[in-house]
């Protein structure tokens, strides 16, 4: 039997990413081929690409499971930085202030996070905004505007609205800039009303309009978080011309009214003068004591200080000129 012959374990190597075999015989070692070394290449660069690959499937899984960007981390990092640079100057422009009858709503990164109440708060300046929305009853100017009435006039108008915010997250997510989209409203909403009455009902009906008007707005914003408490027509303007032309309307009604009222007056007068006449015909001491109270007031009032009284007085004569008719021919 040949002595044995002494072998060790195969032991690889590695050089540029291509293995290296050597075999137990010292006297043969292994040499790797052209193709041997262009496998090893393919295989080390379909492993890198694979890790490669695997890095963002994992940022974007740890970002589906909610956890904050880079970016974000980086920010709130600065931020917490500048809260602990400013702490000896008093937190100097990270903090902020809520007026009692006010809201602040904290955005971060452009998203509702919290609601803060009146009073001092701290907040990351580098991350989060603070809006602040008052509750109080506001008062909204108006504009004045040109409306047609229901008889074809042009009037301008303008109006004055009293609301406050009820639900500050509507007010700022539901509709963009809520003060202009109520002033429009208000605007519309005056036209319509104003355009289903006349110029009369206007002026004398103004309570039953503004009612109208706060009822139909109040309606359209309750989805924003507003409620409109009184809606109120300032003042109603017609133009030179027109209001001569009902300036001139106005004094012919009047004349007519009293014209009227004056031949009422003497309608009653004569009637009531006839029942008289023929009372004092029926009693010769009233025609005599009315006869002397008609001379009375003739001698105050007249130039002549000299008054013929008659010794005998016709009833029929006295009433004529007690009632300043004319004797019949």
């Amino acid at each position: 039997m040949s002595p044995a012959i002494g072998c060790s374990l195969p032991v690889t190597q590695v050089t540029l990413g291509v293995p290296v075999r050597t075999h137990a015989f010292r006297s043969a070692p292994y040499r790797p081929s052209a193709s041997s070394s262009v496998w090893g290449l393919s295989a080390f660069a379909i492993t890198f690409g694979r890790l490669r690959r695997a890095r963002p499937a994992a940022a974007s899984e740890k970002e589906a499971k909610g956890k904050e960007p880079f970016s974000n981390k980086i920010r709130i990092f600065f931020g917490q930085i500048y809260a602990l640079l400013t702490l000896p100057l008093g937190g100097a422009g990270n903090f902020v202030r809520v007026e009692q009858g006010s809201v602040g709503a904290v955005l971060r990164f452009g998203k509702f996070d919290r609601m803060l109440q009146p009073g001092r708060h701290q907040f990351n300046v580098f991350v989060e905004k603070v809006v602040v929305v008052p509750l109080k009853i506001s008062c909204l100017d108006v504009k004045p505007q040109m409306v047609m009435t229901k008889d074809n006039l042009t009037v301008t108008i303008d109006a004055v609205c009293f609301y406050r915010v009820l639900d500050a997250t509507k007010v700022l997510f539901e509709v963009a800039n809520y003060q202009k989209a109520l002033s429009n409203l208000v605007q519309v909403t005056m036209r319509t009303v104003v355009g289903e009455n006349s110029l009369g009902e206007i002026f004398a009906q103004r309570p039953r309009l503004n009612a109208r008007i706060t009822e139909l707005i109040e309606v359209a914003t309750g989805p924003w978080g507003i409620q409109v408490s009184q809606v109120e027509l300032k003042e109603v303007q017609i133009q030179q011309s027109m209001q001569r032309a009902l300036a001139a309307v106005a004094e012919a009604q009047q004349e007519a009214e009293a014209k009227l009222i004056q031949a009422r007056a003497q309608r009653e007068s004569a009637g009531i003068l006839a029942e008289a006449s023929q009372a004092m015909g029926q009693d010769p001491a009233a025609l005599q004591l009315q006869w002397f109270e008609t001379l009375r007031i003739i001698a105050t009032q007249g130039k002549n200080a000299t008054v013929i009284v008659p010794d005998r007085i016709n009833p029929e004569s006295a009433l004529r000129v007690m009632n300043n008719t004319p004797a019949e021919e």
